[in-house]
């Protein structure tokens, strides 16, 4: 009998260990799919548990101790087990806390969401439908709980620097916010409510009668299209998303236009890609053939196409791009129209014209310039002033070029050399000065190489930069501020990530542009190129160091001013 009860107790004991073995199992299982990325734009890093930030991408599952960052243009929608969905705006910062999702007891569960900085959309699955003390949401250092039977579905955006300020708006149920300045008891559907140092928060408003810039803010999050809030099984969810992703990936790219460039600096800058759609150029901002791209009186703007070429457009002038076309598999095809209407502009030429002397058109007021000298990267600028007679001036840093004016040709411009053309006669002496002093103002260094680029994942990765050095600059100027430091730290993570993507694919372009001069050489040439090529893609410079000449002026076409700057 004691024999028996002492094989029944190690039976016992042995299937207790296979059952908490199991439990742990499932436990380890259940906590590794918390949830799944369902849809992404613009830059997103995400952070799992004891791992470095990464790019995020349709169907990632998380799990719970996660952090995501978005970049000045990103978004993400992320699926959670129980149906819970929450949407991230742009420049924000969500860390997902404990999760936890029996899927027979709901009522067990608990969600717990901490929005650091940004705006945030929420709604609740089948945890906070079912229990109210289930889901735990913190937005800086205010609480926000669900009222409602059934759950809510609302948005929440918070600064938390110098000091919070934030706001909250229902779309479906009710909520209480509990803020550093004082309780809100509930906020009922369609209606909105502020928070602000200093002061007690008022009643809960109508949402129409919020500003109109919280509206928008609003609108942006409640009118994106967001899955149903039913409980998934997320491994097959985020499966199913990744190859819907892809799919439209493919689709999108057949039928997109192609950018013709980006912008890498801008002051006083604005794009017009049709009319009535002007829109203030920052950097990243992208633009298509067709753009008109304007300075105002201190204005300046610096941008690169696709092909790797870069125009710096100086102070109160108007630049319209016409055609442009640039496949990296056959650059020899493409074409680069640009129209300077008037003011002042630098051409480093790139690939387009390298490869093929007929592909790049410029003109410039009622001037026609022609670049000379095929497979050289020319660098040139071109000043007119056209607001009476056409006065111009053109100087050369690189290459040659020639300019067909309305007074007559000037055959060639070399390197170091300058041109002034104008009326007949004598060329007013304050206009002769100002085309070429703005001529001198875009000699700048400091400008990035002329290598073709990804112009989606290049203007990622400038406007990424920017935000980091914008966030580094307050925390420098902030140093006890944690938060700011954090938010630094994000920004500086989420530049990085931008850069290594670009570089990657920029190194994709170029292997493109250059596959076919391979291909051209001679079977023992070629062999050789590939045998002597380094086994990791060669790093391209950051920077090119664009040379300075002396303002020299030579003749030009029916000017008056010959042998120095007039």
């Amino acid at each position: 009998m004691l024999a028996t009860r002492h094989a029944y107790g190690v039976v016992h004991a042995i299937g207790a260990c296979f059952a908490l073995l199991a439990l742990a199992v499932f436990s380890s299982t259940a906590a590794a799919q918390v949830g799944y990325v369902h849809e992404i734009s613009g830059l997103v890093s995400i952070k799992k548990t004891a791992e470095k930030a990464v790019p995020a991408k349709v169907g990632d599952k998380f799990d719970a101790n996660t952090d995501l960052n978005t970049g000045p243009d990103g978004k993400v929608i992320l699926k959670f087990a129980d149906g819970e969905v929450v949407a991230l705006g742009k420049n924000s910062a969500l860390r997902i806390g404990r999760y936890d999702y029996p899927p027979g007891s709901p009522r067990l569960g608990n969600s717990t969401l901490e929005l650091m900085k940004g705006e945030m959309r929420f709604v609740a699955g089948i945890i906070g439908a079912t229990s109210r003390d289930g889901v735990r949401i913190i937005a800086g250092n205010s609480t926000l709980s669900i009222l409602s039977p059934g759950g809510a579905d609302f948005t929440v955006n918070v600064d938390p620097y110098p000091k919070e300020v934030g706001h909250a708006a229902v779309a479906r149920g009710e909520i209480a916010v509990s803020t550093p300045y004082g309780e809100i008891s509930k906020v009922a559907a369609n209606q909105y409510v502020p928070w602000q140092p200093g002061q007690t928060p008022p009643r809960p408003m109508p949402l129409a009668a919020a500003p109109a810039v919280i509206q928008a803010q609003v609108a942006s999050l409640w009118t994106t299209l967001v899955p149903d809030n039913k409980p998934i099984t997320v491994a097959s969810a985020a499966q199913t998303a990744g190859k819907l992703a892809a799919a439209d990936r493919k689709a999108s790219a057949s039928t997109a236009p192609r950018l013709a460039g980006y912008v890498v600096e801008a002051s006083a800058a604005s794009i017009q890609s049709a009319p009535g759609s002007t829109v203030s150029a920052g950097v990243g901002a992208t633009f298509e053939s067709g753009a008109t791209i304007s300075t105002g009186t201190n204005g300046r703007i610096a941008v690169k196409f696709a092909d790797g070429s870069l125009v710096i457009v100086g102070p109160k002038s108007v630049l319209e791009v016409g055609e442009y076309q640039f496949d990296p598999g056959s650059a020899q095809t493409g074409k680069q129209a640009l129209v300077l209407v008037n003011g002042a502009m630098r051409v480093v030429a790139g690939d387009i014209h390298e490869r093929n002397s007929e592909g790049l058109s410029i003109s410039a007021g009622a001037s026609i310039i022609d670049v000379l000298s095929p497979g050289v990267a020319d660098d040139f600028t071109v000043v007119v002033d056209t607001s009476n007679q056409e006065v111009g001036v053109a100087r050369v840093t690189r290459g040659e070029i020639s300019v067909r004016t309305p007074y007559g040709p000037i055959d060639k411009i070399a390197a170091g050399e300058s041109s002034l053309w104008g009326p007949r006669g004598s060329i007013p002496l304050a206009t002769s000065l100002a085309v070429v002093q703005a001529a001198v103002s875009l000699q700048l260094s400091g400008l990035p190489n002329n290598l073709p680029v990804n112009v989606a994942s290049a203007a990622a990765a400038a406007k990424a930069a920017a935000a980091a050095e914008a966030a580094q600059i307050a925390a420098k100027a902030n140093p006890q501020n944690q938060q700011l430091q954090a938010e630094a730290n994000a920004a500086i993570e989420l530049a990085n990530l931008a850069a290594e993507a670009a570089a990657k694919a920029d190194e994709a372009v170029v292997a493109q542009t250059v596959a076919p001069t391979l291909e051209a050489l001679p079977a023992a040439a070629a062999g050789l190129v590939v045998a002597q090529a380094p086994t990791q893609p060669a790093a391209q410079p950051a920077r090119q160091p664009i040379p300075q000449i002396a303002p020299t002026v030579t003749p030009g076409a029916g000017g008056s001013c010959t042998g120095s700057v007039c």
